[in-house]
C-alpha cells in the first residue's frame, strides 16, 4: 500500500460500484471514455483469468497514482490500514440482501456455471444463504473499531442517496483532492443514476478480461434505492436480518447505521 492509495471497502451491494465511479470521476475531473470501471478502479482480491497473482500485483504496481481499488475484504484481510486511505460505505442490510438476490438472478447462466454460483431456488432460500454466509455482518463488524481512524472515511448509503454533494465534499476534503467547480459539475453528471444506467456496460465487468458475459444486458445497474426491501421481504425475514445485526454489532454502530430503533 502507498499513502496515495484509496481502498473502497464495502460489503457487497452497499454502493461499491457507485463509489468506484465517484472516485474515478473525482480523480480524473470527469471521464466518460473509460471502457470498464474494473480497468480504472480494479477489484483488489478477485482472481483474473489466465493471470498469476504475481502478474496481477505487477500490473497494480504499474498503475499511476493515486491508485484506487475496490475490495470486499474485512479489516483483518485488508492491506495497508494506516497507510492507504480507506473509504467505506454502508447500507441497510435488508436492502443489501435484496439487491444481492437480484444481482444473482441477473447473472447469465453461463457466468453462473463458470463461477460455480448456484441460482437460489427462491427468495426464501437466498435469505437463508445470505444470513449463513454473513458477509455484510463480518465487514461492518470488522471495520467499526476504525470508525474514527484518521485514514478512514465512513459514509452511509442513505446520506449519499439523499444528497450526494455534501458527500462529495467530504471525500475531496478527506483525500485532499482538488476539484474545480466545473469539474464537479461534470462529475455529478457522470455519477448520476441515469448516466450510469445508460452506460450499464461500463460497470458490469467483474474481474476484467473474461469473454464470458457476467450479466444480462442492462441488468447490472438496477435501481439503487433506499428501503426497497419492503417490496420483497417478509416481516419474519426482516426480523432475522436485524436480530443478527443486534447480536453482532456494537450499540454505537447500530445507532450510526440508523438500525438502533428497529433492532
Amino acid at each position: 500500500a502507498r499513502p496515495t492509495d484509496v481502498l473502497i471497502t464495502t460489503p457487497p451491494k452497499a454502493g461499491t460500484t457507485w463509489m468506484q465511479q465517484i472516485l474515478h470521476q473525482l480523480r480524473s475531473g470527469g471521464d466518460s471514455t473509460f471502457t470498464s470501471i474494473d480497468t480504472v478502479v480494479p477489484w483488489l482480491e478477485i482472481q483474473r483469468e489466465g493471470k498469476t497473482w504475481q502478474e496481477i500485483v505487477k500490473h497494480f504496481e504499474s498503475l499511476p497514482e493515486p491508485r484506487v481499488f475496490k475490495t470486499h475484504c474485512t479489516a483483518e484481510q485488508t492491506p495497508g490500514i494506516g497507510i492507504a486511505n480507506i473509504i467505506l460505505t454502508s447500507r441497510d442490510p435488508r436492502d443489501c440482501c435484496v439487491s444481492f438476490y437480484h444481482h444473482l438472478m441477473n447473472m447469465t447462466d453461463e457466468a453462473r456455471s463458470k463461477k460455480q454460483i448456484p441460482c437460489p431456488a427462491s427468495f426464501d432460500e437466498h435469505v437463508d444463504q445470505w444470513l449463513k454466509f454473513g458477509a455484510w455482518y463480518r465487514n461492518v463488524q470488522s471495520w467499526w473499531p476504525y470508525f474514527e481512524h484518521p485514514k478512514v472515511l465512513w459514509l452511509r448509503y442513505q446520506d449519499m442517496k439523499q444528497d450526494i454533494e455534501p458527500c462529495i465534499d467530504k471525500i475531496t476534503e478527506f483525500l485532499k483532492w482538488d476539484v474545480t467547480a466545473k469539474q464537479k459539475e461534470t462529475v455529478l453528471e457522470y455519477i448520476s443514476f441515469d448516466w450510469m444506467k445508460a452506460h450499464d456496460e461500463k460497470f458490469s465487468a467483474q474481474g476484467g478480461s473474461s469473454k464470458t458475459q457476467t450479466f444480462k444486458p442492462g441488468k447490472f445497474i438496477r435501481q439503487g434505492k433506499v428501503g426497497k426491501h419492503k417490496d420483497l421481504m417478509s416481516t419474519e425475514q426482516e426480523h432475522r436480518i436485524l436480530e443478527k445485526a443486534k447480536i453482532m454489532l456494537e450499540p454505537e454502530c447500530l445507532k450510526f447505521l440508523e438500525l438502533d430503533q428497529i433492532c
